[in-house]
């Protein structure tokens, strides 16, 4: 094994040397062109893709030479297991993409660190190692499309993102991490053996196999399928979203429908005798919106950014970058790069920490429960309000007439609004509780009147995926702070039930196990006192809906059942698969195949038994 694995460094260890160089060289010049650090996730995603699709090509080439049969003889034939075989390979495959991946990461990072007054946090480092195991990954996922020989094996590169693709930190990250990587491992060191697409032979090697091309197909089934029918609807004239008139009564019309146009629908469904009468002044009002800024919140340690951490004061030509160590902003000059301290959460040169990471919207400065304005002239932040633990800000105040409008993940809180220099504190007028998720909440449409203000909230942001009690709700605020609702009507639905739910149907049992990462903290705004992963599963199901996963499930099963009929396998393996696609669904159908090709039935040779 050992002679493996150096004969396999020293046949790439040019073309490794070489991409190391290469590798380098364009980090240091991306470094000079800009702060590759303070990108946002967007652009790092696609970094992170090309690294991903490094590891498939490189993986490609290296089993698509040893893949013809004699070459494959040739390395099988030596006394070694199949599967110390492939970990040879694939540790010395490793060591290679840690050689022209991770060690040209790492060293632009710490010449960074070293050199310049940049800020490099820890998580930037943590950033290297999660660079490196999405292009193991990658390798990993080659190796075995390579070696499995068929285009739908290809299902198993989705896998990293399914597992690893959330906007948490990077020691959170760790965990789905090794689970993948342990997954594809397991997946590609099966499929080294003589017979490159016989099924696995035991039960443990066929539960390892199965399960990442389950999570897979799943993906791709769910993925593909929403395209076909919206493609198919678009085409038909029929698509809600494409409709130039959409349906009646949905959430797409609300949408779609200015301030006015929704009080219109909202008052038009109120028994109350006094909405004709606001009916009346709805158009000749000034109507202004308050919607979430944000759906959530950067956490400490974030493997990526959210949006910027960066704010520029331009009278003192100073960059002001946010750093998750010191949880204070640190200044640089923005000429000639020197450090210009700290800037904390009582101005500059505070040594107080935010209590959170921050976003930065022009002159506000919002953590989950405080809100700073910043005042240029003084280079101090103000403490314009806070708001209980057990409350998350979605919004920097909106400027509605002689008001101030701040939303939160519980409540709409109305302020009257202050001088432009806050001498004063902020004084609150009265909250709103919201009658609905602001996980569902799309925007809030207020028209202030001579005696109060109507409010209008939209809760029908989430209908496309399922999300039950979709509604349009009016309330008229006096100018005490008491409520009353003025209409309350529910969202019709734009979409059919399956197609809302398909992520559901298909597979619940899939679906519950992709729920899984959804326990990692990255910052949602939302109910606080519900988890994420018991909100996704727990959620209702209508009855059409559990039709049809019975119905899938059902056929599933049948056509498993059916298709190895005439399979060389033992009846125990039938009734496996048989039940195996009655639990997992339509994308076990895909697994079926992939591992278990269908094969005419052949008289099994004298003393050679059937693989079971």
């Amino acid at each position: 094994m050992k002679e493996l694995f150096l004969s396999e460094l020293r046949r790439f260890r040019g073309a490794a040397l070489i991409a190391t160089i290469i590798h380098l060289v364009l980090q240091l010049c991306a470094s000079r062109l800009a702060d590759p650090l303070l990108l946002s996730w967007q652009p790092h995603a696609v970094f992170l893709l090309f690294y991903v699709l490094c590891g498939f090509g490189f993986a490609v080439y290296q089993f698509g030479t040893y893949r013809q049969p004699s070459r494959w003889i040739w390395l099988l034939h030596r006394p070694l297991a199949p599967q110390r075989v492939g970990a040879a390979l694939a540790l010395a495959s490793s060591c290679l993409i840690l050689l022209a991946i991770g060690l040209p990461l790492l060293l632009a990072i710490g010449l960074t660190d070293l050199l310049s007054t940049r800020v490099v946090d820890t998580r930037h480092y943590t950033m290297v190692l999660f660079v490196v195991l999405f292009c193991l990954n990658g390798w990993l996922a080659g190796a075995y499309v390579m070696l499995n020989g068929r285009l739908s094996a290809a299902v198993v590169t989705l896998l990293p993102v399914l597992l690893m693709g959330r906007l948490a930190a990077g020691v959170d990250l760790l965990l789905p991490g090794a689970v993948c990587t342990a997954l594809l491992a397991g997946l590609a060191l099966g499929a080294v053996k003589p017979e490159r697409t016989a099924p696995p032979r035991r039960l443990p090697a066929l539960l390892a196999a199965g399960l990442p091309l389950q999570l897979g197909f799943y993906f791709t089934l769910l993925w593909a399928g929403s395209l076909a029918f919206q493609y198919g609807e678009m085409l038909l004239g029929v698509h809600p979203l494409n409709r130039p008139v959409p349906p009646a009564g949905g959430h797409t019309e609300l949408a779609r429908a200015d301030g006015r146009a929704a009080f219109r629908l909202g008052l038009a469904a109120s028994s109350d005798p006094r909405a004709a009468h606001w009916a009346r002044q709805v158009p000749l009002l000034d109507i202004e919106s308050v919607a979430p800024m944000t759906r959530q919140f950067p956490v400490r340690h974030q493997i990526t950014n959210l949006d910027s951490l960066q704010w520029i004061d331009e009278e003192r030509h100073t960059a002001w970058t946010f750093s998750h160590d010191s949880m204070r902003f640190e200044g640089a000059d923005l000429h000639t790069g020197a450090a210009r301290g700290s800037f904390g959460a009582g101005g500059e040169a505070s040594p107080v920490p935010f209590d959170a990471v921050p976003f930065v919207f022009e002159n506000w400065i919002m953590t989950p429960h405080r809100l700073y304005r910043r005042d240029p002239v003084s280079r101090r932040f103000t403490e314009v309000l806070s708001v209980p633990a057990s409350e998350i800000l979605a919004s920097t105040p909106q400027d509605i007439g002689a008001r101030w409008y701040v939303l939160t993940d519980r409540r709409l809180i109305v302020f009257a609004r202050p001088d432009d220099s806050l001498a004063q504190p902020v004084r609150s007028l009265y909250s709103i509780a919201l009658p609905g998720r602001v996980t569902g909440l799309e925007r809030i449409d207020v028209a202030p009147l001579l005696d109060g203000t109507l409010l209008s909230f939209n809760h029908g942001r989430k209908m496309a995926e399922g999300e039950p009690d979709a509604r349009q709700t009016v309330l008229f605020v006096d100018e005490a702070g008491r409520t009353q609702t003025i209409a309350d009507r529910a969202l019709t639905h734009d979409f059919a039930a399956p197609f809302e739910h398909k992520a559901w149907w298909i597979s619940p049992l899939t679906h519950a196990v992709l729920a899984l990462p959804a326990l990692i903290e990255n910052g949602d705004i939302g109910v606080p006192d519900r988890s994420a992963f018991v909100d996704i599963v727990g959620q209702r199901r209508p009855q059409e809906v559990v039709a049809w996963a019975i119905g899938a499930a059902l056929l599933s099963s049948l056509v498993a059942w059916t298709g190895l009929r005439r399979a060389r396998v033992s009846p125990a393996r039938r009734y496996g698969w048989t039940l195996a696609a009655l639990l997992l669904g339509l994308p076990c159908l895909g697994v079926l195949l992939l591992l278990q090709p269908r094969s005419a039935a052949a008289p099994a040779l004298a003393g050679v038994p059937v693989a079971a």
